[in-house]
């Protein structure tokens, strides 16, 4: 299987439909298709509009106008940038992340099924990409480098004698300061 093979296969997983299909529902054929055009230039490109076309089953000129609405209109719209997002991510993403077996076993299953799969694979996706977020925003967070030294029997006096004084003293300050 060629990389174009591949990247199209993911897009049809990250979609939930076979994108070669003649259907014009925006959200996952059409956005499926442009996202595929797009990140196929970006990786392969010397790839011409014509090889493209013919792995989605369109004219390159169908091929040339998906790349022109991506870059147009698409690109504001939050649906289409999640399934960008999420197309990137894997192709970027430790070879063991993004397995084509499994990939291959949900784009045979029949539509409802493979459809809920790829919702519940989303959601995983969305939760792991905010623990990532999360753990880069503590790593480099000076109070949680003090906090997470406080042994775990005594956080909850720490937050009792230390943490509510803290704020309750600054509470009554900002309130006494705009009132005063």
């Amino acid at each position: 299987m060629n990389s174009l093979e591949r990247l199209l296969k993911l897009c049809n997983v990250t979609v939930g439909v076979d994108i070669t299909s003649k259907c014009r529902q925006r959200e996952t054929y059409v956005y499926g298709r442009a996202v595929f055009y797009t990140v196929a230039k970006e990786l392969y490109p010397l790839t011409t509009l014509h090889q493209l076309g013919k792995y989605t089953n369109r004219d390159h000129a169908s091929v040339l106008f998906g790349l022109r609405k991506a870059k147009e209109t698409y690109k504001s719209d939050p649906v289409y940038i999640t399934i960008y997002n999420r197309v990137r991510d894997k192709v970027n993403a430790n070879p063991t992340e993004y397995d084509m077996k499994h990939e291959k076993i949900v784009s045979n299953m029949n539509v409802v099924a493979a459809r809920y799969i790829t919702e519940v694979q989303n959601k995983l996706y969305d939760a792991k990409r905010e623990i990532k977020e999360l753990k880069a925003k503590m790593e480099h967070n000076v109070l949680w480098d003090y906090v997470s030294q406080i042994p775990e029997n005594k956080i909850e006096d720490f937050i009792q004698h230390r943490v509510i004084p803290y704020i309750n003293m600054h509470v009554y300050k900002s309130n006494t300061n705009r009132h005063g």
